[in-house]
């Protein structure tokens, strides 16, 4: 199978695999050789893979987005594909920080939807965190 992951910036993965494991909106999914096709939205969290060329298993945090499964080809849109070793915990946590403080001090006069926004931003970045916690080496 083919799987190609990409973001706005770059293509962050493009890669033959055995099968993937990721967070779907509705639960998290695996897509083996033979799957259906199908389309459907992604959540912020690990996908998993493992590459064809030795079987490793290997991680990426991606954030939301969609995938597209179709014969044995994968794609995945996302805003956000990192792996551990590329995420710097200091700047996730200044990230954090200061939306929780735009949020203290403004909540008052944001719209629904700018609370919304960073809101989602603050979960982002702690699932962030938490997949890097995970692979600290």
């Amino acid at each position: 199978m083919h799987l190609k992951i990409i973001t706005p910036l770059k293509t962050a993965l493009d890669t033959e695999v055995l099968g993937i494991q990721l967070p779907g909106t509705e639960g998290e999914m695996e897509i083996l050789p033979g799957h259906a096709s199908l389309i459907t939205s992604v959540a912020n969290g690990e996908l998993i893979y493992r590459a064809k060329a030795d079987g490793a298993r290997k991680s990426l945090f991606v954030g939301g987005g969609f995938l597209q499964v179709e014969t044995d080809h994968i794609l995945l849109v996302t805003d956000t594909a990192l792996e551990a070793a590329d995420i710097n915990t200091d700047t996730v946590e200044e990230a954090i920080a200061r939306a929780k403080e735009a949020i203290k001090n403004a909540a008052s006069v944001m719209s629904r939807e700018e609370l919304t926004f960073l809101e989602a931003s603050i979960s982002k970045q702690m699932a962030i965190l938490d997949f890097r916690k995970k692979y600290r080496r």
